[in-house]
């Protein structure tokens, strides 16, 4: 599934999910801004990532340990609450599971909204509230089958 045109070229966005990989827009690197020659912008780079990872829009975070919301600790959380994020979207992978309200109690004191929903939505919210300017981090599950 595509997701969206590639609008923020200084952050990560997500090109294209499907269950096991989600392909990521890497953002444009400011100390070569030019292909050589001084011609053209050289193209954004997609990397593919499977498995379970944190997303921002500066920061990438890959192999994050739970790969099911059953495996989901408050510690896992902790990388996240570090980045400082207004908004979290915790996405659970193919179906919308939610975890024990307790374990969202650290991003809730600390006045972080959370919303929890499937993977593929998460992806697509990240990519509108990343564009809006709202500082947002998806911690993504995203289990092959």
């Amino acid at each position: 599934m595509q997701v969206n045109l590639d609008s923020d070229i200084h952050s990560y966005t997500v090109r294209a999910y499907q269950p096991g990989e989600i392909a990521l827009t890497l953002p444009y690197s400011a100390d070569n801004p030019h292909s050589p020659g001084g011609q053209s912008p050289r193209p954004l780079e997609v990397e593919t990532i499977r498995g379970n990872f944190i997303l921002s829009p500066k920061h990438l975070l890959r192999d994050w340990a739970p790969s099911s919301v059953d495996e989901l600790l408050a510690e896992h959380l902790d990388a996240i609450v570090e980045l400082q994020p207004e908004l979290v979207l915790l996405g659970t992978g193919h179906r919308l599971i939610f975890p024990p309200p307790q374990l969202l109690g650290a991003l809730h004191r600390q006045r972080i909204g959370v919303e929890v929903m499937d993977t593929a939505a998460a992806c697509r919210t990240y990519n509108i509230l990343m564009t809006e300017g709202r500082f947002v981090v998806a911690g993504l599950m995203n289990p092959a089958e």
